[in-house]
């Protein structure tokens, strides 16, 4: 047998995906000891690595561990375990189908905001992880001659996230992992919200942009450069785009810019 597909028995084994006739023919190209036979060795390595996985769902969705209790988390863990595997060798991107898992996993639709808080969470995971990054070079951006501020294109924080959901998932958020926080209760039909995740040095942020912000935000992040943002007609509430931009800075939603490539003549 070649090593690609021996690797790719042992990797299904670990997993628990094999079929009975797969884990037997994988069986039969290893060879144990006379006091670990080789289903054995491979039940050791199933188990390290389910436990491993659980582990780490665990701790990038506290809340929703929270939320659900014990027991139920660990019926979703199992359910989710069968879904699929992640295929980054990061352990760190393991969880990210999460929250759609749980949008289509129909003993949890009674909780119709534990998907959104799962995003939440998986946002606050990346973002927490996310590079460190100075502030925006000013000085760099000074030196770009107006005839190309059109093509400047700013960018978020490293790792920054924008989520809107139909539920107060933030305030759920907080209740459920600030200890100071007050435990009061929640009104699941008070509104939607709109939410920047992000981090400022050590801290990780959720911030509540307004409407008009939160439309800008979305074009930063989608790469819009700024002549198209002037062009475009946004309700700024009697401000302008121009004097926005320094407040943002100074808050650290902008990070980064580059130029947009000319066009073609």
């Amino acid at each position: 047998m070649k090593l690609a597909a021996l690797q790719q028995l042992f990797a299904a084994a670990a997993l628990g995906t094999a079929s009975a006739s797969e884990q037997a023919h994988l069986e039969a190209q290893l060879q144990g000891s006379r006091v670990l036979p080789a289903w054995q060795g491979i039940e050791a390595y199933r188990t390290s690595v389910d436990g491993k996985l659980r582990r780490s769902l665990e701790q990038i969705y506290p809340v929703c561990h929270r939320l659900v209790g014990e027991d139920f988390f660990q019926a979703m863990a199992s359910a989710f375990l069968e879904h699929g595997v992640s295929r980054s060798p990061d352990l760190g991107d393991y969880g990210a189908e999460f929250p759609a898992f749980l949008s289509d996993f129909s003993p949890a639709w009674s909780l119709a905001y534990l998907a959104d808080v799962a995003r939440l969470e998986w946002l606050w995971h990346r973002a927490f992880n996310a590079p460190d990054q100075p502030r925006l070079d000013l000085e760099a951006l000074a030196r770009v001659p107006p005839e190309h501020w059109d093509r400047l294109v700013f960018r978020l924080p490293a790792g920054a996230a924008l989520i809107a959901s139909d539920y107060p998932i933030h305030r759920i958020w907080e209740i459920n992992t600030v200890s100071t926080a007050c435990h009061d209760v929640i009104d699941l039909d008070q509104g939607g919200i709109r939410i920047l995740v992000w981090r400022d040095g050590h801290s990780t942020r959720l911030d509540l942009p307004s409407e008009t912000e939160w439309k800008l935000l979305q074009a930063f992040a989608s790469g819009v450069p700024f002549g198209e943002l002037c062009r475009q007609d946004f309700d700024l509430s009697g401000t302008t785009i121009a004097e926005l931009l320094p407040l943002w800075v100074q808050r650290g939603w902008l990070r980064d810019f580059d130029l947009q490539e000319a066009a073609a003549p």
